[in-house]
């Protein structure tokens, strides 16, 4: 058994799994091990304790709350090796503990046959250096209500270190949604395998530091992660490879298009950011009332003015929707590019204009608002379940969808897969465009519509964070192109080391 973070990749964290393939895949996999599965709540309950001795080793003073179900008897084991160690120990059960049964009901009798004793919310004495949420786990359906939530905001109140056992109680762990509050977590320890919602939609807001156990059944378990995660060290594999000899013309070729009247800077980013990714021509089709001065301190850059522009074939790929607007001289626009028949990016804007016309090797951007109208929706139902709004836009529109957002989702024709890499300090203007543009680079140099997704969701997240290093207040798009160049470019793997096999 093994406890790892995503800091360095490890095999255990390659995919993402739904709670409810784990419910039923441990029980198989711990039958076929001839494993009980009080043994798998002993090693998960160990495993808690041992990474928060590691993680909080002056901490002397644990509140353990547990729930009614198996994460309430991990929570029992938690409090039972506490005590062992002689760290002062208050447990608290939501609810009746005379009600519990099975496993948990066993770990609450070896709590107790320790001499732990059992409290009610209201008897807690003093504050504690540590709190352990065993509240609800991923049992959750529904809105949480009454003693649930007081609980939850009974935690978040302390403002000290929580550690989340499996999920953030009040996280719903398939889709990243929170129904009404949820414990603000320091770490969350995921067990047997890493379920979707702790790192898309709201699961990034809450759970902090995430960490995996795999309790020794992972390899076990019967059916796939639902999906891929995905890590620069990998992608960084796609990246076109340039022979010695090679000229502007065989490194692709770009078309951005868009930038209505007042909106250059948009199209200006894209157009860079395809510059920096190694693209060896990029032309921006823009406004005749800026398009004059958009490459004036970027001389590399091509420029031309839209309806004058004809030579569409002169592109590999194309961007189009950066600043694009949604006026008689956008539409017009967006009919010629769709025309091109070539791999295209639509972002922004383009994606209110494409009525249902979806180019057969095009990537759509959405952001939650975009995917909401293209699905006939709001943004808040988006944000409720994003990979199964993602995974809708892929079937409905047959193209290789990015539906941006912490936890950027890619659903393409090998599946679905998620980037956890990105900071908060990205939710500012030009990210997107920015994306755009690196995204038809790699187009534009020959990869397959989701391979240059993947990439370059993933170039792009990791250059903010490499430029978070300078603080995330204050963080420009144009900020991450150099990063950006500074990645394609490096020979060792970003995470510093080849990554922890396990071995």
């Amino acid at each position: 058994m093994s406890i790892t973070g995503l800091e360095k990749p490890h095999i255990l964290t390659q995919g993402l799994w739904l709670p409810e393939q784990i419910q039923q895949g441990e029980r198989q996999a711990a039958a076929a091990m001839g494993m009980a599965m009080f043994e798998l709540m002993s090693r998960a309950g160990l495993a808690a304790f041992e990474l928060a001795r590691r993680q909080w080793p002056q901490a002397r003073h644990w509140w353990v709350f547990c729930g009614g179900g198996n994460n309430g008897g991990d929570g029992y084991v938690v409090a039972r090796l506490a005590r062992a160690a002689g760290i002062h120990v208050q447990l608290v059960q939501m609810g009746d503990a005379e009600a519990l049964s099975g496993d948990a009901a066993t770990a609450r009798n070896h709590y107790r046959a320790d001499g732990g004793a059992i409290k009610q919310l209201g008897a807690l004495q003093g504050t504690p250096d540590l709190v352990i949420d065993a509240l609800l786990g991923t049992g959750l359906s529904g809105t949480p209500r009454g003693a649930a939530l007081q609980h939850i905001a009974a935690i978040n109140r302390l403002n000290v270190p929580v550690l989340a056992m499996d999920v953030p109680s009040g996280l719903c762990a398939g889709t990243g949604c929170i129904p009404a509050e949820a414990v603000s977590a320091h770490t969350t320890i995921s067990f047997v395998g890493l379920k979707t919602g702790l790192l898309t939609g709201r699961g990034p807001d809450v759970c902090g530091h995430v960490c995996l156990a795999d309790l020794g059944i992972q390899h076990r378990l019967p059916s796939m992660p639902v999906v891929e995660l995905l890590h620069w060290h990998t992608q960084r594999k796609a990246l076109p490879a340039r022979r010695r000899g090679a000229h502007k013309g065989e490194t692709g070729r770009l078309l951005v298009a868009g930038g209505y009247a007042g909106m250059s800077g948009a199209i200006r980013l894209a157009g860079e950011a395809a510059l920096r990714c190694g693209t060896g021509l990029v032309r921006l089709v823009s406004h005749a009332s800026h398009v004059h001065w958009l490459n004036l301190t970027r001389p590399e850059l091509m420029t031309a003015t839209f309806p004058e522009f004809s030579q569409w074939h002169w592109c590999d790929a194309l961007v189009t929707g950066p600043g694009l607007g949604r006026n008689d001289w956008s539409r017009a626009l967006m009919a010629a590019a769709l025309n091109a028949g070539k791999p295209m990016v639509i972002d922004a804007d383009a994606l209110h204009l494409l009525q249902g016309k979806v180019p057969v090797q095009a990537v759509l951007t959405p952001h939650s608002g975009e995917a909401a109208a293209l699905l006939g929706c709001t943004a808040a139902e988006i944000e409720t379940n994003r990979l199964a709004a993602v995974q809708e836009l892929r079937e409905q529109t047959g193209a290789v969808v990015v539906l941006k957002g912490a936890g950027t989702l890619i659903a393409g024709p090998s599946g679905t897969a998620l980037c956890p890499h990105g900071n908060p300090g990205m939710a500012s203007g030009g990210m997107g465009d920015l994306l755009s543009g690196i995204i038809g680079a790699f187009l534009a140099q020959g990869l397959a519509p989701e391979s240059a997704a993947r990439l370059g969701v993933c170039l792009h997240a990791c250059a903010g964070d490499m430029a978070a290093a300078q603080g995330m207040t204050g963080m420009l798009a144009s900020d991450l192109l150099y990063p950006v160049r500074s990645l394609i470019n490096q020979t060792d793997d970003y995470d510093n080391n080849k990554p922890d096999t396990g071995r």
